[in-house]
């Protein structure tokens, strides 16, 4: 069952973006594997003696941590925290000049011109050969009304209210740290060192899941997150002895998933929308059902050889979901390499690569899918460290219907 969280930074948060010496950034979100390592650091100073429960939390794969999104919105109407967070995918594409979803923006003070998906245009003209290139022709230019202005790829975290044009973008407050080093000698501040560092504003907020595969430890794994929490023991990122990283964690609630009756709707409502504007545009569609799958965390994928794969393939979605004869129509994908660090061993974890969250990826099937084992399949994910919020994914995810400006 999943729980949804709400963290709160109480002092600014540092999760350096790479080992670069040059580079100061941090990451826009926590990552889960930060989580963990954060109540796994709280769970030895609080039950020290309890190895048992800290193995069952953090070592046997019961738990699985997703990363925290931000959750920082200006409309009250988005302020709903029972309402997820998801990175905006590769497909969204904004005004350059106006950038930004339309929902609670003053037009006068702070224009926008919308944000709007740009899958099945793409799609389309993949499955005409090619030639019709007038389908893509219209999305390079703002479709907000009198403006002719270009477009550029949408990023950053959303949020959906209840209502339909209830839609807007995560605040994400950042700012920069500058310290003076300290001599190992004296103990005070050594001569010609000083660093800055990117952090995340403290009163950040985020939202995200965590996921308990046995139901005789949701109780006391909530027991155990509300004490680190009102102990004021969690400690996040990078910096933690300079004063960063302090949160805390104001929710915890368990909740109902989706039901595979809700994701067949909206996958049936995305495979109707792009048969219509097919058939409208005069395309001939070789599968009778198109299914998108979006990543909303990285996802470390191998092959049959333990080789990272950067691409989700027909073959990957019938060896590991048990989904025959998908085809892979149309890819908007980027990677990252990941890097981490072990806490409690106190050592640099390996590199690897990975899938960014946002990626995208259109599939053709041969026929309609069991949408049981797709549900399944969402719940679970795909790839390696997923307990550490890798491989979370939504299917037929509903911002692909967007084609208009939102």
């Amino acid at each position: 069952m999943k729980a949804r969280l709400l963290l709160t930074a109480q002092t600014p948060l540092s999760m350096r973006a790479g080992r670069e010496r040059e580079q100061a950034g941090t990451l826009s979100y926590i990552p889960g594997t930060v989580l963990l390592g954060a109540l796994a650091f709280a769970h030895t100073v609080l039950r020290p003696g309890q190895h048992d429960e800290f193995a069952e939390f953090f070592l046997r794969g019961n738990v699985w941590f997703g990363n925290l999104y931000p959750a920082n919105f200006e409309h009250p109407d988005l302020a709903d925290d029972t309402q997820p967070v998801y990175p905006v995918p590769h497909t969204a594409y904004t005004c350059k000049r106006f950038p930004g979803f339309l929902f609670g923006a003053d037009q006068e003070r702070d224009p926008r011109h919308g944000v709007w998906d740009h899958l099945i245009p793409w799609a389309l003209f993949v499955l005409s050969g090619g030639e019709y290139t007038d389908l893509l022709d219209a999305n390079k230019q703002c479709r907000y009304p009198g403006c002719n202005e270009g477009v550029d790829r949408a990023d950053g975290f959303y949020r959906r209210g209840l209502g339909a044009s209830q839609i807007g973008k995560a605040e994400i407050r950042k700012g920069i740290r500058t310290r003076t080093g300290i001599s190992r000698l004296t103990g005070v501040a050594a001569e010609g060192i000083l660093y800055s560092r990117e952090v995340l504003h403290e009163d950040s907020r985020f939202w995200g899941t965590l996921t308990v595969a046995t139901p005789d430890l949701e109780k006391t794994l909530q027991n155990f997150v509300e004490e680190a929490a009102w102990e004021g023991l969690l400690r996040l990122g990078n910096n933690r002895t300079r004063g960063f990283g302090r949160a805390i964690i104001s929710q915890f609630r368990f909740y109902q998933e989706e039901i595979a009756n809700d994701l067949a709707e909206r996958a049936r409502a995305f495979n109707t929308k792009l048969q219509t504007a097919a058939k409208t545009a005069g395309i001939i569609v070789p599968h009778p059902f198109y299914l998108p799958i979006t990543l909303v965390s990285d996802a470390i994928l191998y092959d049959q050889l333990l080789r990272y794969q950067l691409q989700l393939t027909g073959d990957y979605l019938n060896r590991v979901w048990g989904i025959p004869g998908a085809e892979l129509i149309y890819q908007n994908a980027g990677r990252r390499q990941v890097t981490g660090w072990n806490e409690l061993w106190g050592l640099p974890k390996a590199d690897e690569w990975a899938i960014s969250m946002g990626s995208v990826f259109l599939f053709g099937l041969l026929a309609e899918p069991d949408f049981e084992v797709l549900a399944r399949a969402q719940r679970e994910g795909m790839g390696a460290r997923r307990r550490e919020g890798f491989g979370q994914v939504r299917v037929a995810d509903p911002f692909h219907q967007e084609v208009s400006p939102l």
